[in-house]
């Protein structure tokens, strides 16, 4: 019970900034809706060529204790399998993601994470663990898309 309530205050004071800045964003614009359009088609031709992300990991949390948890595609969650999520990137891609002079193969099997974290991938934990992301939580990562499986 302790380490709910101590992952529940820590959610609560990582959130609470991001929500107080995009409370306002309600409807956009149509300036808006075409910028983030335009910004969204400029990701995808991005990601071809090679993009950094602002990543942090998941697994070994509540997922944990639910042992039939599963992902976006369907899959039975495992921390330890090289995977990640990601919100529009399809299912199956291949991406080698290179973090602190290391590097890890991930396949994008989930969908997340959410828009108001300021992060636009989540790895496995055991992707970060190779990576060198557990120590900080997050960090800049580049991403290579090198394909789809």
């Amino acid at each position: 019970m302790n380490r709910i309530c101590g992952v529940l205050t820590i959610l609560a004071l990582t959130t609470a900034p991001a929500l107080a800045h995009h409370h306002h964003a309600s409807r956009p614009s149509s300036h808006q809706a075409s910028h983030q359009a335009s910004h969204h088609a400029s990701h995808h031709a991005e990601a071809s060529q090679g993009f950094t992300a602002n990543a942090s990991f998941y697994g070994g949390g509540p997922r944990r204790y639910e042992p039939n948890s599963h992902t976006a595609n369907g899959e039975l969650f495992n921390m330890w399998d090289m995977t990640a999520a990601h919100r529009t990137l399809p299912m199956g891609t291949r991406l080698r993601l290179t973090y602190a002079g290391h590097s890890v193969v991930v396949r994008i099997n989930d969908r997340g994470p959410a828009v108001w974290t300021g992060r636009s991938l989540d790895v496995s934990r055991g992707a970060a663990t190779q990576l060198g992301l557990i120590e900080r939580g997050t960090g800049q990562v580049r991403v290579e898309v090198i394909g789809k499986s």
